[in-house]
Order: structure tokens, then sequence, then C-alpha cells
């Protein structure tokens, strides 16, 4: 679930727009009335993913001399949808298809918004906001390639960083009966890449790998004296814990090896550790069987494990 998705409720007969993101159990949804509320998110289901731009969110763009498009390639057009909610559409009114990605960037962190094609004389819902949130909008991330049928030369694509401020509301265009407001994104803002004069060969050698693999003995001592020295400084668990890691590192280790079998030495004490290790290789498909070691040799604390 992200900003933007349409969704309705499980048990009620309501839907509207998710517009914020509370905590992990917990999203902002904006009903039809323009209110947002918050809505645990096992309440409600998804209609239609903001990602997945269908083609009812798709639209020739409207006339230029209604919302003064003038000679701006690429803009943005807010439309009025509720109260203080505006629909965010990216009008593409250049003569090319172009590859569009759209991320927010919040702090450090960039969420995906939008990523698509979006044809020529065309507008994409991008995203649904409420105006009375501005900043806490975070800066719109847009990069642009434009898709050219003939061209003696390719264009350089787009790379554009926009952070809305309130002059961009300031002056509202009424289109269809909504008040609307349109943002150019013009070159002086826009980054451009410029595109190599000579091709690169780039040659991928196979590398080798080498896996280095510690030989283990077949004899593994786990007792916790045998693997830290200050052990006297935690608690029964952690040093479970500890030789259960030991454990299984050895065990991987050794069928990676073809050993046939390994000895398990892990002491008597409340036997926890012992039988947390039976149960770890109770059923392995590669272990054959096992059993408690010969009590001459190593005492009552030792297990063998004999592999397939």
């Amino acid at each position: 679930m992200q900003i933007g998705d349409k969704v309705k409720f499980v048990n009620e007969s309501l839907s509207g727009i998710i517009t914020r993101l509370i905590d992990d159990k917990t999203i902002g949804v904006s009903i039809e009335d323009g209110f947002e509320i918050p809505v645990l998110k096992r309440e409600i289901m998804i209609v239609t993913p903001i990602n997945l731009v269908e083609q009812h969110d798709k639209a020739e763009i409207p006339n230029a001399n209604k919302i003064a498009i003038g000679e701006s390639e690429i803009s943005l057009w807010f439309e009025q949808s509720s109260q203080t909610w505006y629909k965010a559409s990216l009008l593409n009114n250049s003569r090319c298809d172009i590859l569009l990605s759209v991320t927010v960037k919040q702090g450090k962190i960039f969420k995906p918004l939008f990523g698509g094609k979006v044809e020529k004389h065309t507008s994409y819902l991008i995203n649904t906001l409420n105006l009375a949130e501005l900043e806490q909008w975070g800066t719109y991330c847009f990069r642009i390639i434009f898709h050219e049928q003939e061209a003696e030369k390719p264009r350089a694509p787009w790379y554009l960083e926009y952070l809305f401020r309130s002059k961009d509301f300031m002056n509202a265009k009424e289109v269809n009966g909504k008040p609307t407001f349109l943002i150019s994104l013009k070159p002086d803002k826009i980054e451009q890449f410029p595109i190599a004069a000579n091709s690169v060969k780039i040659e991928n050698k196979p590398k080798e790998t080498f896996i280095n693999i510690t030989r283990p003995e077949e004899v593994v001592d786990i007792h916790i004296h045998q693997l830290m020295k200050n052990y006297n400084q935690i608690s029964a668990d952690e040093a479970i814990s500890i030789q259960m890691n030991h454990f299984k590192n050895t065990f991987e280790k050794a069928l990676a090896l073809n050993y046939s079998k390994i000895t398990i030495i892990h002491g008597v004490g409340t036997n926890a550790l012992k039988q947390k290790i039976w149960k770890e290789i109770s059923g392995h498909p590669a272990v054959k069987t096992y059993y408690e070691a010969q009590k001459e040799k190593f005492g009552y604390g030792a297990t063998e494990i004999v592999f397939k």
C-alpha cells in the first residue's frame, strides 16, 4: 500500500484514496467528502494501485488555451478533486513519447511513485496530494527519456528535482468548473546529460571464484568455555545461542565437504543444548542417523551424526 492507491472499506460502503502512511498498521484515507481518517490496513482493500495507471487515468491534454500550456513540453497539472485535495498529472506536450520515472525524496529516502511510458499529447495521473500539507510533499524527482521515431541525434535525457512552493499555487485557472494549477518544468531547471560521442566496448571477463571453507575436525567440542573466554559474563540463553551457531556452522561445513560423520561434544547440563541439536537434525534430508556417542570415549554428553 502506498500514497495514491484507490481503496475501499471492507465492512463499510466507503471508498477513498490513501493520503498518508501513519505507521506499520495504520494509514490515512481521504474519503469522498475530502476528510482524512485513520484506518487500519486490514480494514481496507486496494481497488487501483497508483503504480498501475490504467487507461482511465490517461487522457488527452485539454485545450492549450484553457490552461495556458504555451511552449512548455513537460508540465504538471493540478486539478481539484475535493476541498484541499488535488490530482497531480504529468502533461506531455512534446512531439515524442517519453519514458518517465517519478520518485519522491523525503530526507535521504527516495520513494518510487510512477514509472512507465507517457505518450505524446497525453496526460497521466501520478499522485493525489493535499495542498494543505504542501511542506510535507518532499522533493519530486523526474527522469525523462525522449523516444523519437526519427532523429539525426537523440535528445539527451532530463533529470529534474522540483520542490513545490506556495507561489506555485497562487494563480488558479478554472477548467471544467474546477480550479487548476499548471507548473512548467522548464529546461533551465533540468540537468542535461551528454551522450557519449564514441561507443565504448566493455569486455566482461569471467571471474574465478574461490570459496575457502575451513575444514572442521571430525570431533568438535562446543562447550562454552571452548568457544569464548569471558563465558561467565553471559546468560545461559546467550551461551546456548552461541553454541548452536557454532554447531550449525560446523554441520554445514561437514555437509559441504562430504564428511561421513561428525561427533559433537555438547556436555550434559540440563540437556537443553542436546535437545536443540537433536531437534535441528531430526528429519534432515542429509542425515542418515544420529545417536549418543561412545560413553567410554566422550562421556555422557556427545552426539554422533552419520550422513547419507
